[in-house]
């Protein structure tokens, strides 16, 4: 098989030659579309992945300027120039560069983040710990709203051009699942919706969604993945070490593939190559190799020594 007949066997939930695998770094956001596609063409022929999935470190960076939220009502003034505009174009680049690089024999998944995420981060609460958005959301939940329908519409657009750049799908960032943010019945209201529309456009343009369900770091990475059953995706991925939900007990509420298994704040930074590769035999044991690929819990510092990553990855071919 190839990588691309690998994955796709995969996202069928067939067993192929070979347990897949992929790991991923963040990169500077200073750096232009050719270096940013060749870091990730570096990587990708480092390791050996059998998926590019392209990193968007400069998602806060979406057009703002005259745009400065101080109070709940502001939201309800943004607007965004949909694909003209330096973030969507160089992301277009970056995917166009990956897939002659590559000879467009890998599949290719742009980083996406929630809209609810980019709303946190872009409109003057960098840094801030997302606490004035969180009031804001309380205060008037309605027009947060407003403003994060706006982004979603954007980003819904921009799907579409992802995949007409030679993208395969995306790679989703679910975010504002952790449950010290909202409870259940609050994110069904505020989060869900947006998620859903961005992710089913993927679907209507042909590309595959794989979901990574993101805790973060101030919330000790905790998510609540039960919350996406039913979301359309093409292969799920969430921390299972900082989680009640297990990879086994996933794959079942999912009733599709998974991806990762390893602990990119434990085992892969800490453990021995010969732990690495053992605990790869195993989740390939445990997991079967039907509907399953292997990776980390989330992104992997780009400080690592690249030869823990490989010892998994050489593992997965064993």
């Amino acid at each position: 098989m190839n990588k691309i007949e690998r994955m796709q066997a995969v996202f069928a939930g067939k067993a192929p030659d070979y347990t897949p695998a992929g790991f991923w770094f963040h990169y500077p956001a200073s750096l232009t579309a050719e270096e940013a596609a060749d870091a990730h063409v570096q990587l990708y022929h480092q390791l050996d992945n059998d998926i590019i999935k392209v990193m968007d470190d400069s998602f806060g960076h979406m057009i703002t300027e005259g745009i400065h939220i101080e109070k709940p009502s502001d939201w309800r003034d943004i607007k965004l120039p949909g694909r003209d505009c330096s973030q969507y174009r160089k992301m277009e680049s970056i995917i166009r560069l990956i897939a002659e690089k590559t000879n467009h024999a890998v599949m290719i998944f742009p980083t996406m983040w929630s809209p609810f995420k980019i709303a946190s981060f872009t409109y003057c609460f960098a840094g801030s710990d997302d606490a004035t958005f969180m009031k804001h959301c309380a205060e008037d939940p309605e027009s947060v709203l407003a403003g994060v329908q706006t982004i979603a519409d954007a980003l819904t657009d921009w799907v579409k051009g992802y995949i007409e750049a030679g993208a395969s799908g995306i790679y989703y960032s679910g975010q504002f699942s952790e449950p010290q943010r909202f409870d259940a019945a609050t994110w069904e209201k505020l989060v869900k919706p947006s998620d859903l529309q961005i992710l089913n456009e993927v679907k209507a343009c042909g590309g595959c969604n794989i979901l990574h369900i993101c805790g973060e770091a101030e919330h000790g990475f905790r998510s609540s993945p039960e919350r996406y059953a039913g979301y359309p995706g093409d292969m799920f991925n969430w921390d299972t070490h900082r989680t009640d939900l297990t990879l086994e007990e996933g794959k079942k509420l999912f009733d599709a593939p998974i991806l990762g298994g390893l602990d990119n704040h434990g085992l892969l930074i800490e453990g021995s190559l010969d732990e690495i590769k053992a605990e790869t035999r195993r989740l390939i044991n445990v997991m079967g190799r039907e509907g399953f690929m292997i990776g980390a819990d989330c992104t992997v510092p780009n400080t690592i020594d690249i030869q823990r990553l490989q010892a998994a990855v050489n593992a997965a071919k064993e």
